[in-house]
């Protein structure tokens, strides 16, 4: 009897192995929330004391527990980062889950059965899925492999403009860009999906960005296209109009800062590169305070104002990631995520430098944004770049004009096109 018992356990086992993805996928529980009921009834209970109250130097100890060290630093020596004379505060708002788009989330559901993961923690069939692979994640690289997946509507057109501070001097440099982002894989709400099927190069995403200011950088022009294979560098290049010529972005200079602001290239959405370049430790969770639904039109600043006043800010459930390049020569002997655990994005950044000092603390804005399809689709919107060794700070804000669109054209990312007169 126990023989045949265990005989009907192995060919249950191997029935499930060759079960149909579609019945499979049904065990995948997403979206998930932050919060199971239980935490939600505490934070509800904390949001009666907090919500709708200005946060400024004079209340903010109070709920320090809960936002980065680097920002903190900011709002209790407010004088020394130009704040107006009402000095700089902030809003709590109501916690709100995020659902993520319909597209995104049959995609998990397809798909996040069928992952497969090599030795060195790499998806195998990366190219070809979509969706978040890991809804559930259990360690830090599955946090990061989430974080990639998160294709910010497929494609999207927006402007990113604000200014580039030195507060003790009350001296403003303004930048202004257009940008265009196209992703060829991973694709879960624009046609085609998960991929596109013509492209014959192995591209991951394209991105051209237009500049009109500063007025010596006028109509210059740039593009970057990632690659699939993990093993291949970006190819970056740039139109530079003062002077009519092309150069190539190589590697070496994607730790350069972007156009005077704290940015360096792999900065942007709290990291950009592949994702195997890093190394990845789940730290644990943290409660932050955290911009998922921003108004940049609400915001308010003054001329030399190193951060905007106010902000508004929720609390939320974060996962806290270490990350470490592999590059023993890297700028950053380590970045610290605060990632959002239903659109994983990066809340928050911080960096160290090479001798492990506290260097910097960034904060990426976000807001919900119609797509074209009619969906919300969480969004950035802006982000608050502060460099604590040097009291610098820029703040690039986003209005966003297209999310989901089709009309992203593959030959925008050409030579041919960064020479087109304008």
């Amino acid at each position: 009897m126990a023989r045949h018992i265990i005989i009907l356990l192995h060919y249950i086992a191997i029935m499930c192995l060759f079960m149909p993805v579609s019945l499979r996928a049904a065990e995948v529980q997403y979206p998930v929330a932050a919060y199971n009921a239980e935490e939600l009834a505490k934070v509800r209970e904390w949001e009666k004391i907090w919500v709708g109250k200005t946060i400024n130097k004079n209340n903010i100890d109070e709920i320090a527990a809960l936002l980065p060290q680097g920002i903190l630093q900011v709002y209790k020596e407010s004088e020394k980062w130009g704040a107006p004379a009402e000095g700089f505060y902030f809003t709590i708002i109501p916690y709100k889950q995020i659902i993520e788009t319909s597209g995104m989330i049959e995609a998990t559901k397809k798909y996040a059965p069928t992952v497969q993961v090599d030795a060195e923690g790499y998806i195998t069939n990366y190219a070809t899925i979509a969706g978040m692979p890991f809804p559930n994640p259990k360690n830090g690289l599955e946090v990061a492999w989430n974080f990639d997946f998160n294709t910010h509507g497929d494609a999207n057109h927006y402007a990113r403009k604000g200014p580039v501070i030195t507060p003790k001097v009350t001296i403003e440099r303004t930048t202004h860009q257009d940008q265009w982002e196209l992703y060829y894989i991973h694709r879960v709400d624009v046609d085609p999906r998960p991929a596109y099927t013509d492209n014959p190069r192995g591209i991951h995403r394209g991105l051209f960005l237009h500049l009109y200011e500063p007025p010596e950088s006028m109509n210059s022009r740039f593009f970057n296209l990632r690659y699939i294979d993990p093993k291949k560098e970006d190819d970056g290049y740039m139109w530079y109009a003062p002077f009519r010529r092309i150069r190539r972005i190589n590697v070496g200079q994607r730790t350069d800062t972007i156009d005077g602001t704290d940015m360096i290239y792999d900065d942007e959405y709290g990291w950009d590169g592949h994702i195997l370049r890093n190394t990845y430790q789940l730290v644990g969770k943290k409660e932050m305070l955290g911009s998922r639904q921003v108004d940049n039109k609400a915001l308010k600043r003054i001329p030399g104002q190193a951060i905007p006043n106010n902000i508004s800010r929720e609390r939320i459930q974060t996962y806290v990631v270490e990350v470490k390049n592999k590059d023993p020569n890297y700028i950053y002997s380590k970045r610290v995520w605060y990632v959002d655990p239903e659109t994983y994005y990066v809340l928050w950044s911080e960096m160290y430098d090479d001798l492990n000092r506290y260097w910097k603390c960034f904060e990426y804005l976000h807001v919900d944004v119609k797509t074209k399809k009619g969906e919300m689709k969480n969004m950035i919107c802006g982000v608050v770049l502060l460099d604590l060794q040097r009291t610098h700070s820029s703040i690039p804000l986003h209005e966003i004009y297209e999310v989901g669109t089709e009309k992203v054209d593959t030959n925008m990312f050409t030579v041919a096109n960064l020479q087109k007169s304008y």
